[in-house]
């Protein structure tokens, strides 16, 4: 009988685990591989998330300018003397 999936994932995960119980190195290599991937996912989320929140507020100084320039050119209109 050919041992299942699982029978010979658990062989290969057993022989790995015994090929790195002699080389305590390459465990803290792949731990901090894996601390540094999970630091540059977490601060790729929390940059997306600034920019997002400061696009918002770039938006809104956006309009905010314009708004003022249109109320400006109204003004500076008004100010015209005709014929002068």
């Amino acid at each position: 009988m050919n041992p299942g999936i699982v029978e010979e994932t658990g062989q290969t995960a057993r022989s790995v685990i015994d090929a790195l119980k002699s080389q305590p190195m390459t465990i803290t290599m792949i731990l901090s591989n894996l601390l540094l991937l999970g630091f540059i996912w977490y601060s790729q989320v929390e940059n997306n998330r600034a920019w997002s929140e400061e696009n918002v507020q770039r938006s809104i100084n956006a309009k905010n300018f314009v708004e003022y320039a249109q109320r400006t050119n109204e003004l500076l209109a008004r100010c015209v003397v005709p014929g002068g």
